[in-house]
């Protein structure tokens, strides 16, 4: 192998040393130093590693060195010292397979699994290491976050440490350590036999259509496409491409609204699209009603039904949100954005929005030209003191 490294060295050097060398010389830098070609050229077999960089972004940090006008050249020989803490922000981050993490993800994507036979799901957060000579150890892989890491936890190190050898992170002209974090998300989404993985909102999700074992095939839980209940044919024929976020409950007072539509009891999968802010009305002739009332009386409806959060009563915080939200063509509620405008902002007082928006009775639906359309609609929610 170093045979090699120095067979490729020495084939890079006799192009930099033609008759236009002058003009077209990298930037060479031995761990850390910039060097002349000549000193190149007299390397033993003390050379560890070598990393040519032609990216512009990725030869931005060495541009106070000199002249990266023809790229730069980084080598690590075999005496370099090994840092003792992993950076996790150096001069340039590790590239993989010519890109950056991004393009790790969508690698991910391509392998990673979701675990057979079983009906969990986990969100994992996973930390990796590349190392200066852009491998990536399972020993040094960490779960920060799972519920289930001997399972989902399992799988997504797996991935991690099968993936190609990357090139490594520098800082001030060394290949060194580099730490990475990895979001996965895996979510149950029908009992049908498919699989599907993709990125939304910056997270990597893989989404089952349903385990395959008897054991568990009779679970149906109930689907809501944008508000709206659908089937798991509606579901299968999204494409990830289309998927805004997925939520998956077993909370059945949260969606007690949907209990007609199928086992409640089995969990709700609550599935908004990125078609969700489009072909709304903004102009309609009539609003959307309320229990055949006007749609002042949703307001109402929902102080009565709000409560403020148990958990958080010795705290004795306040916040004030603003929901937006909208009543589709069918009269169904979809939630759109709840915002904290003022005041301590918390999950809780959020989850207890989500759980009466979307156990609202159906709508009538907004007309235009006599026809049902989407409408946006927004309310002010406060929770404790209104003086914040």
């Amino acid at each position: 192998m170093r045979h090699l490294l120095m067979t490729i060295v020495v084939l890079f050097i006799a192009v930099a040393t033609s008759a236009n060398s002058a003009v077209q010389q990298p930037l060479y830098i031995i761990n850390g130093k910039v060097v002349t070609i000549d000193v190149v050229k007299q390397l033993g077999n003390d050379l560890e590693s070598m990393t040519v960089l032609k990216n512009k972004r990725d030869i931005k940090a060495f541009e106070h060195l000199g002249d990266t006008s023809n790229g730069v050249i980084v080598i690590t020989l075999k005496d370099a010292e090994e840092e003792d803490m992993p950076f996790i922000c150096a001069d340039v981050m590790p590239q993989f397979m010519g890109g950056d993490i991004v393009a790790f993800r969508e690698w991910v994507m391509q392998n990673i699994r979701y675990p057979e036979n079983t009906i969990l799901q986990d969100d994992v957060v996973a930390q990796f290491v590349v190392d200066r000579h852009g491998y990536v150890d399972y020993d040094k892989i960490r779960i920060l976050k799972s519920d289930y890491p001997d399972i989902f936890g399992e799988e997504v190190k797996r991935v991690i440490s099968s993936s190609p050898r990357w090139t490594p992170a520098f800082n001030n002209g060394y290949a060194v350590s580099h730490v990475l974090t990895l979001p996965v998300t895996f979510r149950l989404a029908t009992s049908d036999s498919i699989k599907f993985s993709g990125e939304v909102d910056g997270n990597i999700l893989v989404m089952s259509f349903g385990p395959e074992t008897s054991k568990v095939s009779d679970k149906r839980p109930i689907y809501i496409i944008d508000g709206a209940p659908a089937t798991p044919e509606e579901v299968r024929e999204l494409s990830v491409e289309e998927i805004k976020d997925v939520t998956f409950s077993k909370q059945a007072d949260m969606y007690s609204y949907y209990k007609d539509y199928g086992n409640i009891e089995d969990g709700v999968v609550i599935i908004r699209t990125n078609s969700l802010d489009k072909n709304i009305e903004n102009t309609p002739d009539t609003l959307p009603i309320f229990m055949n009332t006007s749609t002042e009386a949703f307001q109402r409806w929902l102080f009565e039904n709000l409560r403020y959060p148990e958990q958080l009563r010795d705290k004795n915080i306040a916040a004030h949100y603003v929901v937006k939200f909208k009543i589709d063509s069918a009269g169904y509620v979809a939630i759109m954005e709840i915002e904290c405008t003022k005041g301590t902002a918390h999950k809780s007082f959020e989850d207890e929005i989500t759980r009466v928006m979307l156990s609202s009775p159906r709508w009538t639906p907004g007309m235009k030209n006599g026809k049902a359309v989407s409408c946006r609609l927004a309310l002010p929610v406060i929770f404790g003191s209104m003086d914040i």
